[in-house]
């Protein structure tokens, strides 16, 4: 098959070519290089994790993230969550040089409300996912309402106790907002970790 055309990478708005996982892998440290302090930061802001401890990768794309809490703690479970089969591919094989068989649901993940599938998990890691799950093109109230459902159905996937652990760029509704809306949906402890630019990692608990 023809490859596309190169000057794709050029485009000072949209460019390059984020749906295809290998260029995603990549690329994605030069094209956006808080990513990588974005995932330590993640992975720093967990509690301790144990070999009873189930945890989602949420539109997991590569499995970038799942693979930085499996090298930290590779005792978990893992679940891969993503609506692309060749990124859940790629996400499995990456952490299939972990040795680490993880379980895979290829699902497109709504702001209904509605759980995810194969939960309840113990922690739910969310990187650069919730402003995509959201989309690009709502604003305001409706971008709003979009989240405070998203964190629900994500509620409902976590055990009482559980933890929600998002590393993102500010998209459509800014950090403050977010974490507003994550109190709404029923998360306790709710903070920022780490911020820096629009690159941010916060998180919250499911009260036991």
């Amino acid at each position: 098959m023809t490859p596309p055309n190169w000057r794709q990478n050029l485009l000072r708005k949209g460019g390059g070519f984020w749906k295809n996982g290998y260029w995603y892998d990549l690329h994605v440290e030069r094209r956006m290089p808080l990513v990588v302090p974005m995932l330590e930061e993640m992975l720093a802001a967990l509690p301790p994790l144990d070999e009873h401890t189930s945890v989602c990768d949420l539109a997991c794309g590569t499995g970038n993230a799942a693979f930085a809490v499996v090298s930290a703690y590779p005792m978990v479970r893992v679940t891969l969550i993503d609506e692309d089969p060749e990124m859940l591919a790629l996400a499995r094989a990456k952490l299939g040089d972990l040795r680490v068989d993880a379980e895979a649901f290829q699902v497109t993940v709504a702001t209904d409300g509605e759980p995810l599938p194969g939960g309840p998990y113990d922690v739910i890691v969310a990187s650069l996912a919730l402003h995509a799950i959201v989309g690009p093109q709502v604003e305001g109230a409706e971008a709003e309402t979009r989240y405070e459902l998203l964190f629900q159905g994500l509620r409902d996937s976590l055990v009482p106790g559980g933890h929600l652990i998002v590393a993102d760029h500010v998209g459509t509704l800014g950090l403050f907002r977010q974490m507003k809306a994550m109190e709404r949906a029923g998360f306790a402890d709710v903070d920022c970790a780490w911020r820096q630019d629009d690159f941010f990692v916060c998180g919250g608990r499911i009260p036991a």
